[in-house]
């Protein structure tokens, strides 16, 4: 049963799909740190070290000397380009172009079953990035140019269809038809699937030869019948005392955290202090909650970065004045105490914070195991959720993630399997 890994990282996708019954025969990583790492904890698996550029569906095939049905394709190309904390290029950016690299190797090896996961603000991303001072009215946030109204007097052309919020992932979609797979797509929060860590990620998986994997239901939440969420408790309180190495904050961006109290951020300091602390980005768009972040002990941790000791993403630990440790932060995305990272510590923080948490993994991955087992060829007896209608959740899934409110939590579980 072949499955084959790309953009693998540091395999915390793959120890999701071990977990479902699946086991990563093939892996393609570029960085050399990340194939360190594989070749420590997998040293059996057969792993290419370069560029999906250079690859091919035959060059694959010859690596593994396999000709027949791989059964399942993964990957997720790296999304920097579709982060809010990236530029934003989107499908301009050589990194936004790998999804079609990726495409493109799934076209040529056409294997039963595809995975792709990515950022979740995918969905809202634009095919062309044009800088904020540039745009009419200066609004950071895409979504008010949907009506095409906005700064119409300011001198500044009006942005075109391509320029506008959700312009990328129709395009995406677009030629994801092409390759003849019935897909489905959600945007998924790991912390609903037992991770002690909220995480949104656009999951889409694909079927060749019938009606594409329905997307796992939420286990974990605060509505009837679902398991408690659980915490950064009870992830690492039993490393409080031995972390394991961990970076530090410099005394200008210390000096701050004394007057934030767990689950608090920048907002929790005083008013005297929070542009001085902030600077630039002080007037700046967005909910900025990442800054001066400091994690809670009973509630899951935000998304795990890979720069722990940046104002900007902090994650300091809910009592100490430090960001959480490589270990801690790894605990948080599911990786095994067993499990050795290579290189220095920043590229260990690097591998941990860029990986697809393990528990989201094995949920999405059931899907495909069902299919395994099963080993059903499921006819297109009824048609699968319509384009607009899985947009539509996942852009509702985001809207409601964005507000910080408990009750908007319970409702995200009930849109998305609406």
């Amino acid at each position: 049963m072949e499955v084959w890994s790309f953009f693998s990282g540091a395999l915390g996708l793959d120890l999701g799909l071990e977990e479902s019954g699946l086991r990563t025969t093939l892996a393609v990583e570029l960085d050399k740190w990340c194939c360190n790492t594989i070749r420590i904890n997998r040293s059996n698996l057969s792993l290419i070290e370069g560029d999906v550029h250079s690859l091919h569906g035959d060059n694959l095939r010859r690596e593994r000397r396999y000709d027949n049905d791989v059964f399942l394709m993964v990957g997720g190309p790296p999304c920097q380009s579709f982060s809010p904390g990236g530029r934003r290029a989107g499908l301009n950016d050589p990194r936004g172009n790998l999804i079609y690299e990726y495409l493109r190797l799934i076209k040529e090896v056409q294997p039963q079953f595809f995975l792709l996961e990515n950022v979740a603000n995918l969905i809202t991303a634009a095919l062309q990035h044009r800088k904020i001072e540039d745009r009419p009215g200066k609004h950071w946030s895409l979504k008010r140019y949907s009506s095409g109204s906005i700064g119409v007097d300011d001198g500044n052309i009006q942005l075109s269809e391509e320029e506008r919020s959700g312009s990328a992932i129709r395009q995406i979609l677009q030629d994801v038809q092409t390759l003849g797979y019935s897909v489905r797509f959600a945007v998924l929060d790991a912390a609903e699937y037992g991770a002690p860590q909220h995480r949104l990620r656009f999951v889409m998986v694909g079927s060749r030869d019938g009606i594409a994997p329905e997307l796992p239901s939420p286990t974990h939440g605060i509505a009837k019948g679902l398991n408690p969420f659980r915490t950064v408790r009870d992830a690492i309180e039993d490393l409080r005392e031995v972390p394991d190495q961990h970076s530090i904050y410099g005394a200008e961006i210390a000096k701050y955290f004394q007057y934030i109290p767990a689950g608090g951020n920048w907002r929790d300091l005083p008013d005297h202090l929070q542009r001085e602390a902030m600077g630039g980005a002080y007037n700046s768009g967005g909910g900025k909650t990442g800054f001066f972040r400091r994690l809670s002990w009973d509630a899951p941790a935000p998304t795990v970065t890979g720069r722990a000791n940046r104002k900007g993403s902090a994650i300091c630990h809910p009592e100490f004045t430090r960001p959480l440790s490589v270990r801690e932060c790894a605990r948080l995305q599911g990786f095994p105490d067993s499990w050795t990272f290579s290189g220095a510590m920043s590229q260990q923080y690097l591998q941990v914070g860029n990986a697809v948490p393990v528990n989201l993994a094995k949920a999405v991955a059931s899907a495909f195991a069902v299919q395994k087992a099963t080993n059903i060829r499921k006819e297109l007896e009824r048609h699968p959720d319509s384009v607009e209608s899985m947009l539509d959740r996942a852009i509702k899934r985001l809207r409601v993630s964005a507000r910080n409110k408990r009750t908007a939590k319970q409702d995200a579980s009930e849109l998305l399997f609406a």
